[in-house]
């Protein structure tokens, strides 16, 4: 059997169906590159390729492994499951020096922008020994599915926030030559799903004080409240949808939107309440996702009944400011989906992209809505401006935006943007993509004039979208009034009863970890002993791995896990050192685990607290109690 047919077998082994795909790919190949074989002055097997009148070496013709070794070298000591990825398989030499560097499994991931290159490679590089010892996957373009778009998905497999300390990146000599487009949106990549993760994890740091306390005072809105996942079953699909979003280019037609109300399911976001008002536009629905969204932001009378789809850790302020219809996207809180699963009623998914923008835009497209408008949707500074006038101040002011970011616009020029937004952009980019593979029918109109270009939307101005979409008679509301509560009779009672044990759930979760503290400190004092006795070792590690288990099962833990999101970094970045003695593990162990639990208690026992003020006291719960045929809005 052939080196090339043994690596088929091994691939095939490991990923079903990949031995085809390899088959199928060479044999539409297209020969665009010229590779030649050559041997260094150490006999060793190298590769080189010729690129218009040029050759480049993908080894060193003098030494072909000392610049590989001088690579591992610099990583230093790899971690148990450290993501390492690669672009580049034309030197092979770099491949196996990272293979036989390290005992411990690795994640890798390697990019190949060359059939030709990686057809050559798995027939002279034997794979199987490696693909036992690591999880590798290889990406090559030319190859049914792999393409460089579609790579982000594996990355962001392995890129875990708290891996990336342990990381590597490495695009092999020459292949930014070679393949520039390819190396761009490789790095590129890479880069993106860092910054995201960065983004995700600060964002989730700066909304923990506020998270759980937002999620205990909104639950009770539940009990009268209704689910995304109800709109479809009124919501026609043949009328438009149109996102209202705040940007700058709003100042522009945002009278023109009079024209839909009728005729269109107008979702604004939150920032674009205002505006739409004063102009007297009242929007179909509104979104709001932020914990920290100030009231003033849509503090007007007429906002109080618009229906209004939100979160449960959205601000309190807002919901409790907020009496008309209450529709809640899902976002897989364990105690909040027990509720639903209680009462046999559906999950649904959470919203997504980042923003509240984006948020409205996925809920349209859920519902089934084939053409989607966007307005003030600029994701840029339009006129230097960030918001239109009359959100966050009646005139918004100019800011300099000569060191901002540079995209292209909707006009064909470039636009300044800052970070969050183009990762907005990004996502828009994305998803819409998504969206048209699934139903090529699904339409997205640009109507901003103005601001960042999305790809894949057809751009008009509002007034001509209207015209072209906005045919058909609707009225939204009294398709929503059709709606009825999620809960009612008794399992409105039952949501009710489970909604006031929560303290004693958190006292409970205090309890139990203020429990494994105690365990942990037998760890520390069995650990420092001049002699581990193996036995008390183990069984203090069974009861610890009991008592953990039976902390993780609990719906208030999850709570914890959010806010504790610098102690849950530490501990969890941490797992992947080693250390030289189970003695030296066990105290290191008993360490974090006597300050982590000790942190899980005194959260949970804030929470409890939490959760007093608002479930506690009776008198707060009557207003939920059907008495009189009424019900809390």
């Amino acid at each position: 059997m052939t080196i090339y047919e043994q690596n088929l077998k091994a691939l095939a082994q490991k990923y079903p169906q990949m031995d085809k795909l390899i088959e199928e790919a060479q044999e539409n190949i297209k020969e665009d590159l010229l590779l030649i074989e050559d041997l260094a002055l150490n006999e060793k097997r190298i590769l080189k390729i010729k690129k218009e009148g040029h050759i480049f070496y993908l080894n060193g013709k003098r030494n072909t492994e000392d610049p590989a070794k001088k690579w591992i070298e610099s990583l230093g000591e790899l971690q148990e499951n450290a993501p390492v990825l690669m672009m580049g398989l034309g030197n092979e030499t770099y491949f196996h020096e990272l293979m036989k560097s390290t005992e411990k499994h690795l994640a890798i991931i390697i990019y190949e922008p060359s059939l030709q290159i990686f057809l050559d490679f798995i027939n002279h590089y034997p794979l199987a020994k490696w693909l036992k010892k690591h999880t590798i996957v290889f990406w090559v373009e030319g190859i049914t599915g792999m393409t460089i778009e579609s790579l982000g998905g594996i990355i962001q497999g392995v890129l875990s926030y708290e891996m990336l300390p342990f990381s590597k990146i490495l695009v092999l000599p020459n292949y930014e030559t070679l393949f520039p487009k390819e190396s761009l949106a490789f790095i590129k990549q890479c880069h993106d799903i860092v910054e995201k993760g960065l983004v995700h994890y600060n964002t989730k740091v700066r909304f923990a004080e506020v998270l759980v306390k937002n999620l205990f005072a909104n639950t009770i809105y539940l009990c009268d409240g209704y689910k995304t996942t109800q709109l479809p079953l009124v919501i026609p699909r043949n009328i438009p949808g149109i996102v209202v979003a705040a940007g700058p280019s709003l100042n522009k037609n945002i009278h023109e939107l009079k024209k839909a109300k009728g005729k269109a399911l107008i979702i604004a976001v939150d920032t674009a309440i205002k505006p739409l008002l004063k102009a007297g536009i009242v929007p179909d629905m509104f979104y709001i996702v932020d914990a920290k969204k100030p009231l003033e932001l849509i503090s007007a009378e007429e906002a109080k009944d618009i229906p209004l789809v939100t979160t449960l850790d959205a601000a309190s302020e807002i919901l409790q400011y907020h009496t008309g219809m209450k529709f809640f996207a899902n976002e897989g809180i364990l105690f909040v989906d027990h509720l639903f699963f209680r009462c046999d009623r559906e999950i649904g998914e959470a919203s997504d992209g980042g923003s509240v923008a984006t948020a409205a835009f996925t809920l349209l497209f859920k519902i089934g809505i084939q053409t989607i408008i966007l307005v003030g949707q600029d994701l840029a500074f339009t006129n230097n401006r960030s918001h239109a006038d009359g959100t966050f101040h009646e005139e918004m002011p100019e800011q300099d935006t000569r060191n901002f970011i540079m995209v292209d616009g909707n006009n064909g020029e470039k636009v300044p943007t800052r970070p969050d937004f183009q990762v907005y952009l990004n996502w828009y980019n994305m998803y819409i993509e998504g969206c048209k593979k699934h139903n090529p029918a699904f339409r997205v109109i640009n109507a901003t004039e103005g601001g960042a270009k999305i790809q894949n939307t057809e751009i008009m101005t509002l007034k001509e979208a209207l015209n072209e979409v906005c045919v058909q008679d609707i009225n939204i509301q009294e398709c929503l009034e059709k709606l009825p509560p999620l809960f009612k009779g008794d399992d409105r009672l039952w949501v009710i009863e489970q909604l006031k044990k929560i303290p004693e759930d958190c006292r409970t979760l205090s309890e139990d970890a203020q429990k494994t503290v105690g365990l942990y400190k037998e760890l520390d004092i069995i650990c420092k002993k001049k002699k581990l006795n193996q036995k008390s070792f183990k069984s203090i590690c069974k009861k610890l791995e009991n008592q953990i288990k039976k902390i993780e099962n609990q719906d208030m833990y999850q709570l914890v896990t959010l806010t504790l999101n610098e102690a849950q970094y530490i501990i969890r970045n941490e797992q992947f050192l080693s250390y030289d003695s189970a003695r030296e593990e066990g105290l290191e162990i008993a360490r974090k685990g006597i300050l982590y639990m000790g942190s899980v208690s005194k959260c949970a026992q804030v929470f409890a607290e939490y959760a007093d003020s608002v479930y506690g006291d009776w008198k707060q719960m009557t207003p939920l109690i059907p008495d009189n045929g009424t019900t809390m809005k």
